[in-house]
C-alpha cells in the first residue's frame, strides 16, 4: 500500500513516514512543499506529454468530419479526457493508487469562501474578457479572429442531450484541467517558477485548441486559470470555473432551440 506526505502529496518511501521534500536532506534542492517547489517533474515530461496529446487532439478534430456532429462531441470529450489523464498519470505519476493531492484535487488552502470568491472573480473576468474581445474585433471587422458561435447541431437530441452535457461541462474540465494546470503548469513552474509556468501552460493551453479566433480569449481564461490554481492551492477552484463556464455555452445551445 503505498502512502503520501499530507502536505505535498509526494509518494513516501516504503516503511518511511518523512518526505524527502518536506523533510530533506541537509543541502537538498528539494526542501519545501506547495506548488513553487513541489515533488515531482519539470520540463522534460510536459513537452512528451503536450508532444503526444497534438496528434490525439488533430485526430478528435477530424471526428467530426467523419461521423455526425452531436455524436463526435461527446466520442471526442471521452476520448481526449482519458489521453490526457493516462498522459498524466504515465509522465508524472507511474503509481497506484495515484496521489490525488500532489495533481492538486485536494482542498483549497486557506479559506473555502476566499477560494469562491477567487473561482467567481475568475468566471466573470474570464467571459467578460471574451465579451469584450468578440466586440472589439467585430468593430475592426477582422471576421477572421472572431469566436464562431456554437453550431445548435452540437447536442445530441432529446433527453441524450445531458451526456453531452456531461461531457462538455463535466468530463472535459476535469481532463482539461488535471492536465494544463496539474500537470503542464505544475511541471514548468517547478523549474521556471510562477509567472514564466503560468504563462507558457496558458499559452499551450490556448494553442492547443488549434483555432486563431479563441487563441486570446482562451489564453486569457487559460492565466486566470493558472492564478486560481497558483492562489487556492487546489484543482477544484479551477475546474469549477471551466465547468461554469462551458456549462453556460452548452445552456445558451439549449435556450435556442
Amino acid at each position: 500500500m503505498i502512502s503520501y506526505c499530507t502536505e505535498c502529496g509526494s509518494s513516501l518511501p516504503p516503511q518511511s513516514t518523512a518526505c524527502a521534500f518536506c523533510s530533506p536532506e541537509p543541502g537538498s534542492l528539494t526542501a519545501g512543499h506547495g506548488l513553487s517547489n513541489p515533488a515531482g517533474w519539470g520540463v522534460r515530461p510536459v513537452a512528451l506529454g503536450v508532444i503526444a496529446l497534438i496528434p490525439t487532439a488533430l485526430l478528435v478534430a477530424a471526428l467530426a468530419v467523419l461521423i455526425p456532429l452531436p455524436l463526435a462531441t461527446v466520442v471526442s470529450a471521452a476520448w481526449l479526457g482519458c489521453v490526457q489523464i493516462l498522459l498524466v498519470w504515465l509522465l508524472a505519476m507511474r503509481a497506484w493508487p495515484p496521489s490525488l493531492p500532489v495533481l492538486g484535487l485536494k482542498r483549497p488552502d486557506g479559506s473555502l469562501v476566499k477560494a469562491a470568491l477567487l473561482a467567481l472573480a475568475a468566471i466573470i473576468c474570464s467571459l467578460g474578457f471574451a465579451q469584450l474581445y468578440t466586440m472589439a474585433v467585430t468593430a475592426l471587422g477582422w471576421e477572421i479572429l472572431s469566436p464562431p458561435e456554437l453550431p445548435s447541431e452540437l447536442l445530441l437530441p432529446g433527453g441524450a442531450a445531458i451526456l453531452s452535457v456531461l461531457a462538455l461541462a463535466v468530463l472535459t474540465p476535469l481532463a482539461e484541467e488535471i492536465f494544463f494546470r496539474g500537470f503542464v503548469q505544475r511541471g514548468l513552474v517547478n523549474r521556471w517558477g510562477p509567472l514564466p509556468g503560468m504563462i507558457v501552460s496558458a499559452a499551450v493551453f490556448s494553442g492547443l485548441h488549434f483555432s486563431p479566433a479563441v487563441l486570446l480569449p482562451v489564453f486569457v481564461t487559460g492565466l486566470l486559470l493558472g492564478a486560481l490554481y497558483w492562489r487556492t492551492g487546489s484543482l477544484w477552484p479551477c475546474i469549477a470555473v471551466h465547468a461554469a463556464q462551458n456549462f453556460v455555452a452548452v445552456l445558451t445551445i439549449m435556450l435556442e432551440l
